[in-house]
């Protein structure tokens, strides 16, 4: 196929985008479009709305927007290309492999190439796996063994061993492919002298697969002294399928269980052993973020498998700013979120092993809510409630401070609860935080409304866009205006190269030559409201967004024509030419 566009257009003509997002969620109808709740972040009422004329989607809570491709997306957390391939086996089309335009060639490269990299994972973890199970992996079986893990959980995680340095590239060499694929894959790594090794060496190996059950990376565990002094754990590095951030730890069977109807809540602890030994133990809706500080990308994925999340970090890290950020994150998501207290500073596997299961569930009962969470750290920072009155006097402006900061991050109705609750802590009085929190209010209002204004030929510039990605009759435009965006330059293309063709433009395929655009983009062009009652309005408005257009660019070029003419004060072409321009600007 010679053009990568009419294929991607062929896949979405033929997967109805009101049909695949019904196959995920329960869609009902409002007026002319379909509803449900946002996959995308948490709400109690419906604000997803499936527009099956335009081949859209819009969420009016937070925002997100796009064609049926970007749904599959985001709902998968899978690249664009994954997408594509799903939709294309949906509708029983075949990829196609041959003859792109150069930029279709680049989009059919990088996936080639992450295909590959998905291979080289896929079979390290089979070569890994293998060595645990045979005499190499002695050490480690022994090792697992001892930790109380028995086979069915071993193999729910496909753990495996790096018996040396050298086995797993002459592995991956006999099964063809390159060493720098590998490298780039992030299974082996390089000297500065070129040796090529297995950086895992010695280590257990715990394969991290991804939502869509590919292995993307390993963990390995250091079992003894010698390799623990690089460290207890080390990762293969960060490759093009494997950003440790935008991924946790043993999602792939949370999913399993959410599509089994199994799942109530989830559990997020830091490490891989957490997870494992959690699930011995019979608690199988956990993940980890593998160390790292909760971001929006694994809030996201969280949001969309359940809606409460049990926070349960080491004992010695629950106070950590870091670790609270997280938990803002996820708040933010629109999950409810418990926090966890491991007592005596131990971590889950610990704390699981020395008191057993039904102490671990009790934990997980007396989780506390975030708010709650956040006025204990402020107990433990500031002792209000202290003997001594200096201590007392200088604690209690920073516990307030404090306390203010957590209610602002509280929806209306939780932060009336915890106003009475701050008061009653503190002595202020409750009229005394909602004023400084209605001041806080304005002035980020006023800092929104700041921040939003755009010059006049901003405004124009999606307007006139919006008019023509609809279809409205009196949306003519001859020539490219200047764009201040890619994504405004790359859909104006888009809409002149429709004009040329005389073919009518068609609304999704804004997400097709605009794919990395930001939400508030798509928004400016969807949020124009072109309903039949406003059709004189529009018309005369189109009008003069196209002449401001049209004057911005005349002024353009006669800016560029003065500083040539400074250059160059003698050439009277360059004369005759500016007052052609400027009677072009009276004119206009």
């Amino acid at each position: 196929m010679a053009d990568l566009t009419d294929f991607i257009q062929q896949v979405k003509r033929s997967n109805d985008i009101a049909d695949v997002i019904g196959s995920y969620l329960e869609l009902r109808r409002a007026g002319s479009s379909l509803v449900a709740r946002c996959p995308f972040h948490g709400e109690k009422t419906a604000s997803f709305h499936v527009n099956r004329n335009m081949q859209i989607f819009h969420c009016f809570g937070c925002g997100e927007s796009g064609d049926v491709i970007k749904f599959v997306q985001k709902y998968e957390s899978c690249t664009f290309w994954e997408a594509l391939e799903i939709l294309a086996k949906r509708a029983n089309i075949p990829m196609p492999e041959t003859q792109y335009t150069k930029q279709d060639k680049d989009f059919a490269d990088k996936k080639k190439k992450r295909d590959t990299y998905l291979q080289i994972c896929r079979q390290t973890g089979k070569f890994y796996y293998r060595c645990y199970r045979s005499d190499v992996g002695a050490a480690a079986r022994e090792y697992m063994r001892g930790r109380g893990f028995d086979d069915d959980t071993v193999n729910a995680f496909g753990i495996g061993y790096s018996p040396d340095k050298y086995s797993l590239v002459r592995y991956l060499d006999k099964a063809g492919f390159s060493r720098d694929d590998c490298i780039k894959a992030g299974v082996l790594s390089r000297t500065a002298g070129g040796d090529v090794f297995d950086a895992l060496t010695g280590r257990l190996i715990i394969p991290i697969i991804n939502m869509q059950g590919n292995v993307i990376a390993f963990g390995g565990r250091g079992l003894d002294e010698q390799t623990v002094r690089f460290g207890k754990y080390k990762n293969t590095t960060e490759t093009p399928v494997f950003v440790k951030k935008d991924n946790l730890f043993a999602v792939n069977i949370v999913k399993k269980l959410k599509q089994q109807n199994a799942l109530t809540d989830l559990v997020v602890v830091e490490g891989y052993m957490d997870v494992i030994a959690m699930y011995q133990a019979g608690f199988h809706s956990v993940v980890a973020s593998m160390g790292t500080s909760l971001t929006e990308k694994q809030a996201m994925w969280l949001s969309r498998l359940a809606d409460t999340v049990y926070i349960c970090y080491d004992g010695d890290a629950a106070g950590q700013k870091a670790t609270v950020r997280g938990m803002d994150i996820l708040d933010k998501a629109g999950l409810e979120v418990r926090v966890m207290s491991v007592p005596e500073k131990l971590d889950p596997d610990e704390y699981i092993k020395k008191y057993g299961k039904d102490a671990f569930e009790q934990l997980i009962k007396q989780a506390l809510p975030l708010p709650d969470y956040k006025l204990r750290l402020l107990d433990s920072a500031f002792d209000i409630n202290s003997s001594d009155a200096a201590v007392r006097n200088n604690a209690l402006p920073k516990y307030v401070k404090g306390a203010l900061v957590m209610l602002r991050s509280l929806d209306d109705v939780r932060q009336a609860r915890y106003i009475t609750a701050v008061s009653l802590k503190t002595g202020y009085s409750e009229d005394y935080f909602r004023r400084k929190l209605a001041q806080d209010n304005a002035d980020d209002a006023a800092r929104e409304i700041t921040e939003q204004l755009s010059s006049p030929q901003d405004k124009a510039r999606y307007f006139v866009a919006a008019c023509m990605l609809r279809g409205e009759p009196y949306a003519v435009l001859d020539d490219k205006p200047i764009c201040n965006t890619s994504f405004l330059s790359d859909l104006f293309d888009y809409l002149l190269d429709c004009v040329s063709k005389g073919a009518a433009p068609v609304v999704d395929m804004m997400y097709t030559v605009c794919p990395d655009a930001r939400e508030q983009e798509y928004n400016q062009i969807l949020d124009v409201d072109l309903s039949e009652s406003k059709r004189d309005v529009n018309e005369r408005y189109y009008r003069q967004c196209k002449r401001l257009l049209t004057v911005e660019k005349l002024k353009f070029k006669r800016d560029a024509l003065l500083k040539k003419i400074k250059s160059n004060p003698a050439d009277a072409s360059l004369l005759d030419e500016l007052a052609q321009l400027s009677q072009q600007i009276n004119k206009a």
